[in-house]
């Protein structure tokens, strides 16, 4: 979850709208066929999974904050 959190931080950064990643998962699901038992074998998350668990921890409002100040060309510092 720390990568998917970073990775849509640097898509904002980047001035890629963040919201974008939601449906990359949804689709990323159905190509792979979710299920509670791949999800529990896998190494990653299933795509629903991420997606809720970025919902859940408030990550989007924050990616989304940072992809409107870097869309108007406010100077943004860098998270690291």
């Amino acid at each position: 979850m720390e990568t998917d959190y970073i990775g849509l931080l640097l898509m904002a950064f980047a001035g890629y709208d963040p919201q974008i990643a939601s449906t990359v998962y949804e689709r990323l699901g159905k190509v792979t066929g979710d299920s509670a038992l791949k999800d529990y074998l896998s190494t990653h998350p299933s795509g629903k999974k991420r997606t809720e668990l970025l919902a859940q921890a408030k990550v989007m409002e924050e990616a989304v904050a940072i992809h409107r100040e870097v869309r108007i060309g406010r100077d943004m510092e860098g998270f690291l």
